[in-house]
């Protein structure tokens, strides 16, 4: 039997038996959704709000460039993963794969709505620009600290192992973020 093209939309060469082909990934984690598109959406929406807020961006735009920005990146993520998985499998592209990819990256969108919600009510007077910006920074902070966490707990460590793993992941973030702001 070959691999299930339901999944990938690409006809596969090499064999492989049902068994091999599975949407979930242990206990209540499906593998059609990638978990690291969150992470990075994450980072990027803090990327995004960081920069607009140093350029001296008002609330709206803040708000805008925030939401916009996690929608263009969704687009060319489900682009170069469409050209990726053409490549990867060698063989004729079907365009049923499009929105299975789109919906596997759509967590990076997802992760902006938070920071883009705080924005909105800066942006709406119920609290300051940089009450906002702050606050949205923060909360993509603590989305990267969560997905550390939860891959704590998923890899088996202990309650403690987990948090020291999410606050170390908070932690990266936060010194990619410092590493970026230095760049530019």
């Amino acid at each position: 039997m070959t691999l299930d093209h339901t999944v990938t939309g690409f006809e596969h060469k090499e064999r492989v038996s049902r068994r091999d082909v599975t949407l979930v990934d242990g206990p209540g984690l499906r593998r059609d959704i990638r978990y690291g598109a969150a992470v990075y959406g994450s980072f990027l929406v803090a990327s995004v709000v960081g920069a607009a807020f140093e350029a001296g961006a008002d609330t709206r735009s803040l708000t805008g460039s925030a939401f916009v920005s996690m929608l263009v990146f969704w687009l060319a993520h489900v682009w170069s993963e469409v050209v990726g998985e053409h490549v990867s499998a060698g063989t004729r592209f079907h365009a049923r794969v499009i929105p299975v990819i789109a919906r596997r990256e759509w967590p990076l969108v997802e992760a902006a709505a938070v920071p883009t919600a705080l924005l909105a009510l800066a942006w709406a007077g119920v609290w300051s620009r940089e009450t906002g910006a702050a606050l949205a920074l923060g909360s993509a902070i603590l989305q990267i600290t969560g997905w550390g966490v939860v891959a704590g707990f998923r890899s088996g460590a202990s309650p403690l192992s987990a948090v020291i793993l999410g606050v170390g992941q908070g932690t990266l973030g936060v010194l990619l973020l410092v590493l970026k702001s230095l760049i530019h």
